[in-house]
């Protein structure tokens, strides 16, 4: 009789659990369609699940910005299991209160892979530019930039605000600063004392003129003195800025020596999509942040180691083409000029040759050529976004 009880305990019991184990099965692969769905890419977007087996039936903890998505995977979820207990929070998260947005306060800020100093540079965004704060970890915020690029950044590189703070922000009047070497002053003096340095693209609030002075404030209510030849009016700038290959080229070319820098995305240093990023954003277009993503915008080009079919100004993408066995993986980018010529941060921004008997020929780039994009033309299509259309500029 015990081992009659011990068999159906067991057989029940082994029942159970390869339904149980089936259910999370089905559970994950919901999950895994869902962010397949809404998030083919986790540098923009957040969806992150984990599912458990309990007393009480499954439970569904993670977190995402995207409430669609959370919907969808709940609908999915109760046709599965029936019982179920929904522990995903909707990004931002409650404990951030109302201040959910937030403006860089320094030149350049850095962005990094995880809430520590030590931890990878992810990107970089500069003075004047919009985030969105998702959660928080210590004096660590998880952010995104203007080109959806997620990351954290200490509590010293930005300034939070709550909705109307921000609006009131976005309202103000802008300069936009457009010369490499610029200072904020304490006074209209170009001797007083340094309040920050500046960068081109560094955007801060209008507050009027004293003489040949403008008086400017920083996110943080910070004010400050540049002079007037080193700014423009940031809507002016935004409307009249088009760009054109002698542009991009000026614009490429100035920043010849600059030093090469992963994750950086400013004139301080920048790796080589920062490098393509910055000049178009010169220039008025907002490019996204990795060459993995600049492939997918702008109209294709065929092309082949002629490079006949390139135009000076087009993006021209190196890696790995793709295989039978492997899929296309693009890990560098650089700028056409020309005759063969490109323009790219690699070691530091230089020229360099595709075309063999060059004298700066680089055999290595050529071997890795996969692709080009055109940008100029593109303007407002092809997912080529102009700043003047965003919401953070």
């Amino acid at each position: 009789m015990q081992k009659h009880t011990f068999f159906l305990f067991f057989l029940l019991f082994t029942i159970v659990s390869c339904t149980d184990n089936k259910q999370i099965e089905l559970a994950e692969t919901a999950a895994a369609d869902v962010k397949s769905q809404f998030v083919p890419d986790r540098r923009v977007d957040i969806f992150d699940t984990e599912i458990k087996n309990t007393k009480a039936g499954l439970v569904i903890k993670g977190e995402t910005n995207i409430p669609a998505a959370k919907e969808l995977l709940l609908q999915k979820i109760a046709a599965i299991s029936p019982q179920f207990i929904d522990s995903i929070q909707i990004l931002p998260a409650a404990d951030l209160g109302a201040e959910t947005y937030g403006v860089v306060r320094l030149s350049v800020c850095n962005i990094r892979s995880k809430p520590k100093h030590s931890a990878e540079l992810a990107t970089q965004s500069t003075l004047g530019s919009s985030l969105r704060i998702y959660k928080k970890e210590g004096d660590w915020y998880y952010v995104q930039t203007p080109d959806d690029y997620l990351g954290w950044l200490d509590k010293d590189g930005f300034t939070r605000m709550d909705k109307t703070a921000y609006d009131a922000w976005m309202q103000e009047e802008k300069v936009i600063v457009t010369t490499d070497i610029a200072k904020a002053k304490a006074t209209a003096d170009l001797e007083s004392e340094t309040v920050s340095d500046l960068l081109p693209g560094n955007i801060l609030a209008k507050k009027g003129v004293e003489g040949d002075f403008e008086k400017v404030a920083f996110p943080d209510g910070r004010e400050a003195f540049i002079p007037r030849r080193f700014r423009a009016d940031l809507n002016a700038w935004l409307e009249n800025t088009k760009p054109d290959t002698s542009r991009i080229f000026q614009t490429a070319k100035r920043m010849m020596g600059s030093p090469y820098l992963w994750g950086g995305t400013s004139s301080k240093g920048m790796d080589c999509s920062g490098y393509t990023k910055q000049i178009f954003f010169e220039n008025g277009i907002l490019l996204p942040r990795d060459a993995s993503q600049q492939v997918r915008v702008g109209e294709e080009v065929k092309t082949d180691t002629t490079l006949v079919n390139l135009l000076p100004g087009d993006l021209l993408f190196f890696g790995r083409k793709a295989t039978a066995e492997k899929k296309e993986r693009i890990w560098h980018v650089a700028i056409y000029l020309g005759d063969g010529k490109i323009i790219h941060s690699a070691g530091n921004v230089k020229i360099q040759s595709l075309r063999r008997g060059d004298e700066d020929f680089a055999e290595d780039r050529l071997e890795t050529f996969v692709r080009a994009k055109r940008i100029l033309g593109s303007e407002g299509k092809n997912d080529v976004k102009w700043l003047k259309e965003t919401d953070f500029y």
